[in-house]
């Protein structure tokens, strides 16, 4: 922990608003290595960029709709939970069945929590092209566990951050495998506009001389300054509507955008720890993911 600590004694006025830092600085050590950690000035130039993606994530998720309340026994009495599950096992199944449930549930339980907020995900079945009470919806999905609301959204907003760093690791080894590129085919910063000068185009660019520290740096800052090609919460047209029939609002669901290519419509529930702990135990595996 020595070392992270020191990497976060900056000065006021550029010291980051997030609350979660280490899981940032983290993921940039893992990804991109100790060096760009080491370049100097680099939380100062680097602390902008996260707190203006911080900002763009937290009015995206503050979008998503709830807490709903999915407990079991709510199943026949709330609209909007008989909605969204077509079946009443569809909710176990939901908490059973998510990859990311069990170790944090496993901590939450330890810890005599007695309720469980997470970021609900379902997805619209293929041949269901109806709204409201008659929307068909599947493969529920819960990810960002945690004690409270604000600590459910708050882990969503790391997931987000932590994967505008993994998708920038990756980009870089991309560039980095061929070992040579020429100039029109090297855009670290991968913006669609990239302009490149005629007369360079062609010229080799050698990802050993390239791949430097602070130019990994400034390329992860310019990822940083476009959030939205990563994450996006999009209100469906019906929201503008207004609804206030609990059974309407499953029309006022967003859709969640990430890299998962798949269309998740999306949620903040609670429930009972001790029905995500029964229905841990009556699932063998644990294989549904949101890819964030």
């Amino acid at each position: 922990m020595g070392f992270f600590n020191s990497l976060l004694k900056q000065s006021p006025a550029v010291t980051c608003v997030l609350p979660d830092t280490h899981a940032v600085i983290r993921q940039m050590v893992k990804v991109l290595g100790f060096e760009v950690v080491g370049v100097a000035d680099h939380w100062a130039r680097l602390a902008p960029a996260i707190n203006g993606a911080v900002e763009y994530f937290d009015a995206q998720i503050a979008a998503i709709p709830g807490p709903f309340d999915i407990a079991a026994a709510q199943y026949t009495h709330h609209p909007l939970v008989h909605a969204l599950f077509p079946a009443r096992q569809e909710i176990a199944h939901g908490l059973g069945r998510s990859r990311d449930v069990k170790q944090p549930l496993a901590f939450l339980a330890g810890a005599d929590q007695k309720e469980v907020f997470a970021l609900l995900g379902a997805r619209r079945k293929p041949d269901s092209q109806q709204s409201g009470a008659d929307a068909g919806f599947h493969d529920h999905t819960l990810r960002t566990l945690a004690a409270n609301e604000v600590g459910a959204r708050q882990g969503l907003r790391t997931a987000a951050l932590a994967r505008v760093v993994t998708a920038y690791g990756e980009h870089i080894q991309k560039l980095r495998q061929p070992g040579s590129l020429p100039r029109q085919a090297w855009n670290i910063e991968n913006r669609k506009d990239f302009p490149v000068a005629e007369g360079d185009k062609g010229k080799p660019i050698l990802a050993e001389d390239e791949l430097q520290p602070d130019k990994l740096l400034q390329g992860l800052i310019a990822w940083l300054q476009r959030p939205s090609e990563h994450f996006q919460v999009r209100v469906g047209e019906k929201a503008a509507a207004g609804s206030q029939d609990a059974v309407h609002q499953i029309d006022l669901l967003p859709r969640l955008l990430v890299c998962d290519r798949r269309q998740w419509v999306v949620c903040i529930v609670r429930f009972p720890t001790s029905e995500g702990v029964a229905a841990i135990q009556n699932e063998t595996r644990q294989h549904r993911y949101i890819l964030i």
